[in-house]
């Protein structure tokens, strides 16, 4: 049993061990980026990049997730400390490279967070019958079963302003680069920033093929696209699609998406 332990925590330390050297690595180009914004097709066609969404837990796509991955019991102070350690050795190992290349997307928040929903669909549904987070008065009776449950959890459970703030809370602290102080072309739906050793090549989800030659131009190679990571395609395929074509989100949550300065900047 020791023998069993000891490999592997051992392997877990390698694993760890190599996700940083490939942090530090020079030729590494960091797909940086809020969750489902399109990334996985770019990150599937360049071998060199690496694909994170929040190098601060607090920032993580989906808290319920990060806190069951960290198991239960004694274990969960051990996972979570183990967590925190890592996004610190992450994160100090991005800070110190000499020059660093990101490309980052951003797509329509309302449907980002659609995608983001049904990509965690499991624990918000988790969260909406234990109210784990603190949402409701009381927990989802778990016989409510009916379809229109999800909207009810989307609305309820699902963090809204999180592709809002995603830039300010995560991006700048990280970079150091006020995304919203840089120009970007709505039009081409394009914007390129470079610092004194930072790169950032800012796309819009839907021109991504459009401009297709400036991505190929900055990554130093050229880029062939496949679609990939579709949510059509998954398990839950159906009944996403069936979902946004019946809800109809309320006018103050369409209000708050459209003159949000990460709109209004984007759009």
């Amino acid at each position: 049993m020791n023998s069993q332990l000891f490999k592997k925590i051992k392997n877990r330390l390698n694993a760890h061990k190599q996700l940083i050297d490939k942090y530090k690595a020079p030729e590494t180009l960091f797909i940086y980026q809020m969750g489902k914004v399109g990334s996985t097709t770019l990150e599937n066609s360049l071998p060199n990049a690496v694909h994170i969404h929040a190098f601060f837990t607090k920032n993580h796509t989906c808290p319920i997730r990060l806190y069951g991955q960290a198991k239960f019991g004694f274990k969960f102070f051990i996972y979570r400390l183990e967590q925190e350690l890592l996004a610190y050795l992450l994160r100090r190992a991005f800070k110190q490279r000499q020059n660093t290349k990101i490309i980052t997307l951003v797509r329509d928040p309302l449907a980002r967070n659609i995608s983001m929903f049904f990509h965690d669909l499991d624990a918000y549904l988790f969260a909406a019958h234990t109210n784990c987070l603190n949402t409701r008065k009381v927990a989802l009776p778990t016989r409510d079963q009916q379809a229109s449950v999800l909207i009810d959890v989307f609305q309820q459970e699902f963090d809204h302003d999180y592709a809002l703030t995603w830039f300010d809370r995560e991006f700048f602290p990280m970079t150091g680069i006020d995304i919203y102080q840089q120009s970007f072309d709505k039009a081409k739906g394009l914007g390129i920033i470079k610092t004194e050793n930072i790169e950032v090549l800012c796309v819009r989800t839907n021109k991504i093929k459009s401009n297709i030659n400036e991505i190929s131009q900055f990554i130093g190679q050229h880029v062939t696209l496949s679609d990939a990571n579709l949510a059509e395609n998954k398990w839950y395929g159906d009944i996403y699609l069936a979902f946004k074509k019946q809800y109809q989100p309320k006018e103050f949550l369409i209000i708050k998406l459209n003159n949000s300065k990460f709109s209004r900047h984007f759009w």
